[in-house]
């Protein structure tokens, strides 16, 4: 258990404010700054990794190696547009069964999965 740090409180904070959001490690970074708030890079990271090791935040994978935080931590699943490339959770039940489709597959336990669609964003598809 790590003592309570008011860096990490702002992390949290910042990704709490913007529900609908995933964020890089450096858009938190240079969200903070604009609001004030003295923190550097490296920081930012280390606490990222605390609210991950401590099931508050979660993270996400995407092309080309880019790590984004995402607040939900029961199991979702995602939408990356293909235009903006922005990252959502997709609202409709987590469907178990396909752990267990890839479990009887494999022959290996399955503990959880992420499906990820790719599709564009009803934002830009308004601006079209």
């Amino acid at each position: 258990m790590h003592k309570t740090s008011i860096q990490r409180e702002w992390i949290y904070a910042y990704m709490q404010e913007h529900p609908d959001q995933h964020f890089s490690a450096e858009e938190i970074y240079d969200g903070l700054n604009q609001e004030g708030k003295t923190i550097s890079l490296a920081t930012v990271y280390r606490n990222l990794k605390i609210l991950q090791n401590e099931h508050k935040i979660t993270s996400l994978m995407l092309e080309k190696g880019k790590q984004v935080f995402d607040k939900t931590c029961r199991p979702h699943d995602h939408l990356i547009c293909v235009k903006c490339h922005r990252v959502f959770d997709v609202d409709m039940p987590y469907d178990r069964s396909v752990e267990r489709k890839a479990q009887e597959a494999l022959q290996l336990p399955i503990e959880s999965h992420a499906l990820t669609l790719y599709g564009t964003c009803a934002q830009c598809l308004k601006e079209r």
